[in-house]
């Protein structure tokens, strides 16, 4: 038996009979039941923050996630060598077989939780200008790496099969970057216009990775790491991010996710400048090229880059139709 699991299944009065290691989760086989021990990267503000969300949807009976089991002492978090680790009750699981997209139940379930958590809040221009600078930092960041890897491509005598993707395809992204920057500035205007903006309670992580279907039961939510009060055009931007490569996507299936989430909580004109700017930008290529500099399998980074690329071709086909035309007059004569 693992010493070192036995040490952490002393703090919840648990002896292990059996340990399986899947990657970071070990299940563990007690007489008490199986239960799951997450080892993460959850840093002690982290660990804070996504238990604040734990509690948070416990105290409003929300029924789709996985809870977390505090140790004997009270305790939801245990951090040894730069690690946490946590216990929640193993969930045996099946593949899912349903007719809808998971990104369909994921809107459907993030959308309960924002509606169930939203509150305005007044908007300080001191604050929002903050919120907009840091955001535009690293857009400008990033841009500027993109740029660094275009002109050390171009000079090379031979390109390699990513490089030349790369490259046909620059001013693409320097035009979406522009794009992603003309949709914030539109987001800034219209909530210093309002003096208000509203916050949620957004799982900051979602993907298919952390949607369970059990084998009994309704669908579950699981890695609330990244829990935080924001605004839900974060949660809704991610969940078409993971989403978009997983099907040949169209635009009435993306609008079908957004259309189940706003069942529960409609999107005002600002959230849709803001999910607008953050789907436009083309971080998904700049985390491509960074995997790039670090070295792979050439064949699968440049198919990577291709897939991400058509994704934001579609993206910038789709997102006009996120804020419609009789939307963007009235913000202006507003």
């Amino acid at each position: 038996m693992n010493p070192f699991i036995e040490a952490l299944l002393y703090y919840y009065d648990l002896t292990a009979v059996t340990v399986e290691q899947q990657g970071n989760i070990y299940r563990i086989e007690t007489e008490h039941g199986a239960f799951a021990l997450k080892q993460s990267s959850m840093d002690p503000v982290q660990a804070e923050e996504c238990i604040h969300a734990i509690r948070k949807l416990s105290r409003l009976n929300y029924p789709s996630f996985v809870p977390i089991i505090p140790t004997k002492f009270g305790e939801y978090s245990l951090f040894v060598s730069g690690k946490s680790y946590y216990l929640m009750p193993w969930i045996e699981t099946q593949d899912y077989q349903g007719r809808q997209s998971i990104e369909e139940i994921m809107a459907d379930s993030i959308g309960t939780i924002h509606r169930m958590t939203v509150k305005s809040q007044s908007a300080s221009k001191d604050v929002i200008d903050q919120s907009c600078e840091r955001l535009l930092s690293r857009w400008e960041m990033h841009s500027l790496e993109l740029s660094r890897f275009a002109d050390e491509a171009e000079v090379k005598a031979y390109l390699s099969p990513f490089e030349l993707s790369f490259l046909t395809h620059f001013k693409m992204f320097e035009q979406l970057a522009d794009e992603a920057t003309t949709y914030l500035e539109k987001w800034y205007k219209t909530t210093i216009d309002k003096g208000s903006y509203r916050s949620v309670l957004t799982h900051g992580r979602l993907s298919r990775h952390h949607l369970l279907h059990p084998t009994n039961g309704q669908p579950l939510l699981i890695n609330f790491e990244r829990a935080s009060l924001d605004t839900p055009a974060r949660d809704l931007a991610t969940l078409c991010r993971h989403g978009f490569p997983h099907s040949l996507w169209d635009e009435n299936e993306v609008l079908r996710w957004f259309a189940r989430y706003e069942q529960h909580l409609p999107l005002v004109t600002a959230e849709k400048y803001l999910v607008s700017a953050y789907l436009l930008f083309p971080e998904p290529i700049y985390y491509t090229m960074m995997d790039y500099r670090k070295g792979g399998n050439e064949l699968e980074l440049t198919q990577k880059l291709e897939k991400r690329i058509y994704a934001l071709r579609k993206v910038q086909r789709f997102v006009p139709k996120i804020v419609p035309q009789e939307e963007e007059e009235a913000s202006n004569q507003s």
